[in-house]
């Protein structure tokens, strides 16, 4: 588990740069948190089937939505790391993530003066990632 957290927090920050600046996530950074992930999921068990069809439901609509394919990849990890823990709230992380985004939004509103077309998610998923654990 301390493995798990220790590089996804590492691999975080070139993460958000990244993101910040080319609205896009390589796939590198995802592949190294994919290979974590299923360490971690081989472990520890997947989780409740139910939690885990609704974040697949979750993920489809973001998709449907127009987010990036980086930042699906992204929340579908963060998805299955949390359902391993049994007691995820899918509910609770959206309304975190949500919050985050219009933060986000907001902060990038104030610099410019108007709403921007796109914005970078992975530091607004990185932050609910990290405000979850102590709101669970």
């Amino acid at each position: 588990m301390l493995l798990l957290w220790v590089g996804f927090w590492i691999i975080s920050l070139p993460v958000v740069v990244h993101d910040l600046h080319t609205h896009r996530i390589p796939n590198v950074y995802l592949k190294i948190l994919a290979v974590l992930t299923c360490i971690f999921i081989f472990f520890d068990g997947m989780g409740s089937i139910i939690n885990l069809t609704a974040c697949l439901i979750c993920v489809s609509a973001f998709l449907v939505m127009g987010v990036g394919m980086g930042d699906i990849k992204l929340l579908a990890l963060a998805f299955t790391i949390f359902n391993s823990q049994m007691d995820f709230s899918l509910t609770i992380f959206l309304l975190i993530l949500l919050c985050s985004a219009v933060v986000h939004i907001l902060i990038i509103t104030t610099g410019t003066s108007r709403l921007p077309e796109r914005i970078a998610l992975a530091p607004s998923i990185f932050l609910a990632f990290a405000l979850y654990f102590p709101a669970r």
